[in-house]
């Protein structure tokens, strides 16, 4: 079965003012742009959202000047197809240079990019997480160093990600490179999500079991005069970085403004997101507890963005809340009492079905005057950004010029694995034993929908304008980036 699917978005948008509709964005063909990337996925008997429930989490999307041009050029990561480089040859054309410049993914199924000058020579990088594969060497990450340009204009890269350290070979999702001892060279977080290779991920568990082997890791960036260039080690252990989860996305953010960078994860399924403060010692503890009152359970994207302009670092988190009823009818469970009094046995967060937004309401003062931790309000509803259905990717940015930060949301899902109506029939149909494989999945129903846009209306509340600027046709959206 042959499924077209375009995971790791974007079609181009053009960020332009239309008077009369108020239109933003406008989408340009593929014929015009020559982006013609397709993240297609072709199911089989051992590839399928039956047996791998993140087959169809996508890919992302990383944006880079690679040959110092001037123009912004895309580079899009492949799960079953190859993954694609963009140059940018100015007024919204590109060229796919893919072959030349030799970052085609080498056969691995890609998640995450990050775009980092990893040995500080002007030109940007390419590091990609891979996954998926049961073969741990088809999961080796890769770094795609810079070696420069051709008379061409062309840039060319090499894999080193062995000479750094960096070829890890877990159910990577994203990395994010940042300082956090302080030392004023780049240190690595990577997301790990193994839900692949664990029978129930939401099954209730004591926090911290260690019967989940997915858990982050953090990589410090140590001198090596022998290579004559940073090489990094894993110091998760010895740094505090043991919790598990099934991780989709982190941001890097001084939360507490005390100078030290710190990581904020979220995680599906049951696993508790995780906020990991800088000790300032090399060490991490994590105190999303102290912080939150809940947050999002099925834990998709995010962003730790100042939403209403206060100076203060707020917290826009994506889940899969439908905002109407029959859609929420046919995927959502009932909330059952007898789950959060697992909260409280199993020690876990208390955790809810829907986007949230955590306003950052300034340091706490505690009882002996001293300055505690901020207190955080959760506003997603009051807000009218808590329910996208299936979201993956928040871009916060003012994309209207009026000062404040918006929100576009990518959407969609191409086969719904938790719809009742297909759980029902595997579950009370004995037929259902017996049917090939792949006649079960045609039998998922899938999950089209458009994209959304909200105008931030002030700094509290948000309208959906999607309509308005132009993102209403439904896709399956999963990555996605912006830039000039």
């Amino acid at each position: 079965m042959k499924i077209q699917v375009l995971l790791a978005i974007v079609v181009i948008l053009f960020l332009f003012s239309c008077h009369q509709k108020n239109t933003l964005f406008k989408k340009i063909s593929s014929s015009y742009s020559g982006i013609d990337f397709n993240n297609k996925i072709d199911e089989n008997d051992s590839i399928n959202p039956i047996d791998v429930v993140n087959v169809y989490n996508g890919g992302g999307v990383g944006i880079g000047d690679f040959n110092n041009d001037g123009l912004q050029d895309i580079f899009f990561t492949g799960n079953m197809v190859s993954s694609k480089l963009y140059l940018n040859k100015g007024n919204l054309k590109f060229e796919d240079i893919t072959g030349k410049a030799g970052v085609d993914g080498m056969g691995r199924w890609a998640r995450g990019v990050s775009i980092v000058d990893i040995n500080n020579d002007g030109l940007p990088d390419i590091y990609i997480c891979n996954t998926i594969y049961k073969d741990s060497l088809r999961r080796r990450n890769i770094l795609y160093v810079n070696q420069g340009v051709d008379k061409d204009g062309i840039p060319h890269f090499k894999d080193m990600a062995a000479d750094y350290g960096l070829d890890a070979h877990l159910q990577s999702t994203m990395a994010y490179f940042f300082d956090y001892d302080n030392d004023g060279d780049l240190d690595m977080y990577l997301v790990v999500n193994g839900a692949n290779n664990f029978r129930d991920p939401s099954q209730f568990r004591p926090t911290n079991s260690k019967v989940v082997p997915s858990v982050g890791k953090l990589f410090r960036n140590d001198w090596d005069s022998s290579q004559n260039h940073g090489v990094f080690h894993d110091v998760s252990e010895q740094a505090g970085i043991n919790l598990e989860g099934f991780g989709h996305a982190a941001t890097i953010c001084d939360i507490n403004r005390d100078g030290w960078k710190d990581i904020y994860i979220s995680n599906d399924f049951i696993s508790d997101n995780i906020l990991y403060i800088n000790n300032h010692d090399g060490t991490f503890t994590n105190q999303s507890k102290e912080y939150f009152k809940h947050t999002s359970l099925n834990a998709m994207g995010q962003d730790v963005v100042d939403i209403n302009n206060d100076g203060l670092a707020d917290v826009f988190e994506l889940d899969m809340s439908p905002n109407d009823n029959y859609r929420k009818k046919t995927m959502l469970n009932s909330g059952n009492y007898f789950t959060y009094q697992n909260f409280d046995m199993f020690h876990h967060q208390y955790q809810y079905v829907r986007n949230t937004l955590q306003l950052n309401q300034g340091p706490r003062v505690l009882q002996n005057d001293s300055i505690g931790a901020p207190a955080f309000s959760e506003i997603g509803f009051m807000s009218g950004i808590a329910e996208t259905d299936w979201s993956w990717t928040p871009l916060i940015a003012d994309f209207n010029n009026d000062s404040y930060r918006d929100v576009v949301i990518t959407n969609g899902f191409p086969k719904d694995v938790t719809d009742h109506d297909f759980m029902a029939f595997r579950r009370d149909n004995p037929a259902a034993m017996v049917t090939p494989k792949m006649d079960l999945v045609k039998k998922i129903p899938e999950v089209k929908l458009h994209n959304y846009a909200f105008q931030n209306m002030g700094g509290y509340t948000f309208n959906d304008v999607t309509d308005n600027w132009g993102l209403d046709e439904p896709t399956f959206s999963d990555g996605a980036a912006y830039a000039d």
